[in-house]
């Protein structure tokens, strides 16, 4: 059936594009039609959600939205999704942080995208029953070493030179000095080793500011090179359905504790804004000036604002040396 949706859905999507995009390898995919409404299915098994939400294999769902965004432009019909999520949760620690972070984006992708998303296979619990953020230890240097990677290469860079920041304002949205690395991991109750409930360690927004007024809260998503591909729309969801609960609490009036300086600002403010800051993009998020975070965006409008930007990095992966202030994509209200 993956052969089938290759051709009735990859293929004049590709033609659309004029790109060669393709699946992920893992899952079955396929085109379905109820009551004249095209639905888009994939059957993932849960460990897919086990991997890294960066991979091609834990970001799937997310494909699948894409593809049908794509669809839906090509054929001029409102297609439907449905993701069935089968089997047993992964078993091995760090597999099983990862399925649980999953979850968060999906759970953000569902409240987005409305009746026209079905997932099954739901977890009964998507998150800790006492949630708690970690909270850096030190503020984040502005420096680096050569032998550190080409993104904190950037990140440090954005940092450094307030100038950066001025004209991220001029071009975009108001903001105050960038900030790096927001550590968003969860936990259960507490801080400790044996409490983790998603990925600690490297389960960090790349960087933060806010408005001068303090009532927006910004968190960008930095890639370097071709590295903005689909997986970052599953990860900077996570981090902002995060950030959401912080900012305002659940349903059942639990709220998400701890954190440092940033999840403060975002308990501040009154909403958030939500980037994706890279120098070229995976040609399934953004095509002229359409884009599928369009669906998301304003299934979210109530609660975030979602934008692509781009920037010259001269070639090189270490470099940042101008916002392009054409090109790119900003929901309404950013």
């Amino acid at each position: 059936m993956t052969d089938s949706f290759d051709a009735q859905v990859c293929k004049p999507v590709r033609a659309h594009l004029g790109r060669p995009v393709r699946l992920p390898s893992v899952g079955e995919w396929s085109q379905e039609s109820e009551r004249g409404t095209p639905v888009l299915r994939l059957r993932l098994h849960a460990e897919e959600l086990g991997h890294n939400l960066q991979t091609n294999r834990a970001a799937a769902p997310f494909f699948l939205m894409c593809f049908a965004y794509w669809y839906g432009r090509v054929t001029d019909s409102e297609p439907r999704i449905h993701v069935d999520i089968l089997g047993d949760p992964p078993t091995k620690t760090g597999a099983l942080r990862h399925y649980r972070r999953a979850w968060i984006a999906l759970e953000a992708m569902e409240t987005a995208l409305g009746s026209r998303l079905t997932i099954t296979g739901a977890p009964k619990r998507r998150w800790p029953d006492r949630p708690y953020l970690n909270a850096p230890i030190v503020e984040r240097s502005t420096s680096a070493a050569h032998t550190t990677g080409a993104e904190h290469q950037v990140e440090v860079a954005l940092t450094r030179d307030g100038k950066h920041a001025a004209e991220f304002t001029d071009l975009f949205a108001p903001i105050t000095n960038f900030r790096r690395q927001l550590p968003l991991g969860l936990f259960d109750g507490k801080v400790s080793a044996h409490a983790h409930w998603t990925p600690g360690g490297n389960a960090q927004a790349d960087l933060w500011s806010t408005s001068p007024n303090e009532s927006v809260f910004h968190l960008f998503e930095l890639k370097v090179g071709n590295n903005a591909m689909v997986g970052v729309i599953p990860e900077l969801l996570n981090y902002l359905w995060i950030l959401h609960r912080v900012r305002v609490g659940f349903p059942d009036g639990r709220s998400i504790l701890g954190g440092g300086p940033g999840a403060d600002a975002a308990r501040k403010a009154s909403r958030l804004s939500g980037w994706i800051v890279c120098p070229r993009v995976h040609p399934l998020l953004l095509s002229g000036t359409a884009t599928p975070l369009e669906w998301i965006a304003s299934g979210l409008a109530e609660h975030m604002d979602l934008g692509i930007v781009f920037f010259d990095d001269g070639g090189e992966k270490t470099m940042f040396k101008a916002w392009h202030g054409e090109g790119g994509w900003r929901s309404s209200l950013v």
